[in-house]
């Protein structure tokens, strides 16, 4: 009888302790929220150093302030994964050699989401480069830049366009397309337009790639012509929406630099409305390296940077 309760006993210990030694209830779930990253600039090495592969310079880690459990070493590819983040939002924190260099935060977080960003380690500075989100819901995405080509269009069904080297499909009822307060059709779309286009990212096709639905089309710059002027036109008056990171901060403005179009003054009032989501910002909160969105108008040039006069300041990571 003694026997049995002891095997009885011991049945129950041993997968415990099994599941313990492997990680258990303590370790991070590979289910839920997960994040693919890739670190470059000045903490990584050059790839023609590792034979194509950017390696990392020092030791360089990230945790989840939520679950410090969660923890990972960048690899020597700038490479590195996530699994078992919170759902509804998450902070990142950098660490080099032990020193901590930057947080990112990400709100908005649904679950079983897959998340995808490039991080650049910029001196002591960890700046958001590009995110990308899909899953549940899809994942929210915005994209700017110029229409590269016309794949299909078709007023009655989905258009596609190629804009800045991404997919973007255009489907009635579902894509708004504007420029300033007019309303446009996919008509109005053409190759070498500038536009800011907000969507959610489609499942991947069988080969892979996905697509983004977009809900917003936003017509940027037009001469009158249909095409785009050419970069760093700054005519007076025009809507503008820049989209980069803080690289500078006046007394009352701050220079966004948008990538390959350059930096943007925007000039920032009482009447400036600064948010990310449903929280808002002071001026004095906006720091150096945050990723914005602002809209605004423009008022010509200030030396080599396109000055805009911003009615709205989204930050989109901090």
């Amino acid at each position: 009888m003694r026997a049995r309760s002891v095997a009885a006993v011991l049945a129950v210990l041993v997968p415990v302790l099994i599941l313990a030694a492997c990680g258990g209830p303590s370790s991070p779930s590979s289910e839920g929220v997960s994040l693919q990253g890739t670190l470059v600039g000045d903490g990584v090495a050059s790839a023609s150093a590792s034979g194509g592969r950017a390696a990392v310079a020092s030791t360089i880690t990230v945790t989840v302030v939520e679950n410090p459990a969660i923890l990972v070493t960048v690899g020597a590819d700038g490479r590195f994964s996530l699994r078992g983040l919170p759902e509804g939002g998450f902070t990142l924190v950098f660490m080099a050699d032990g020193v901590k260099v930057g947080t990112l935060r990400f709100d908005e977080v649904k679950p079983n989401q897959e998340i995808t960003l490039t991080v650049r380690l910029d001196g002591s500075t960890i700046v958001l480069v590009e995110e990308r989100r899909n899953g549940i819901g899809h994942g929210d995405t915005e994209i700017e830049g110029r229409v590269d080509s016309v794949t299909s269009l078709n007023p009655a069904g989905d258009s596609v366009f190629v804009i800045n080297g991404r997919s973007v499909v255009a489907r009635p009822g579902e894509t708004a397309i504007r420029e300033g307060n007019r309303a446009r059709t996919v008509n109005d779309v053409t190759v070498g337009r500038q536009v800011h286009v907000k969507g959610v990212f489609m499942p991947a096709t069988d080969r892979g790639s996905q697509s983004v639905l977009a809900h917003e089309i936003i017509l940027q710059e037009d001469d009158g012509g249909g095409t785009a002027p050419p970069r760093g036109s700054c005519a007076v008056g025009s809507n503008a929406e820049v989209e980069g990171i803080i690289t500078g901060k006046g007394a009352s403005s701050v220079t966004v630099n948008q990538q390959a179009k350059g930096d943007y003054l925007c000039n920032v009032s009482s009447s400036t409305r600064i948010r990310k989501g449903n929280t808002t910002y002071t001026f004095e909160q906006l720091q150096n390296g945050w990723r914005v969105h602002v809209k605004g108008t423009q008022q010509g040039l200030s030396g080599t940077a396109c000055q805009v006069n911003a009615t709205e300041i989204k930050v989109q990571n901090q």
